[in-house]
């Protein structure tokens, strides 16, 4: 076994301003993917301290430039969803009454006649 191959990618006695927990520290180049920031798409795992892809969990550095490495992983773009139309969701055109959202049992006492 070659005891180079399994050396971690970067020194810890190095210039490089590294996080305290990045995967570089700690794994070979061949261990560990680079992204372009921290997302969704890989979640960080308190457990051990590294971000790890949803489908491979293959543990992910989320900052390349500190260690002169592009980034292979793009994150997506997330975007909110609309908020609600109360004009189009209420079919009847009429606007809900709070008191409907309250209590939905309630009925109006009949009119006195």
């Amino acid at each position: 076994m070659d005891d180079a191959a399994e050396a971690p990618f970067i020194d810890p006695e190095s210039d490089y301003p590294c996080c305290w927990f990045c995967p570089a520290l700690r794994l070979p180049r061949t261990g560990f993917l680079f992204a372009d920031r921290p997302s969704r798409d890989w979640p960080f795992d308190a457990a051990d301290g590294f971000r790890y892809t949803v489908d491979t969990r293959t543990p992910v550095c989320v900052h390349p430039g500190r260690v002169g490495v592009a980034a292979e992983l793009t994150a997506r773009t997330y975007v909110d969803p609309p908020l609600p139309d109360p004009v189009r969701d209420d079919p009847g055109g009429r606007g809900r009454r709070w008191w409907r959202l309250r209590w939905p049992g309630f009925r109006a006492a009949p009119a006195r006649r």
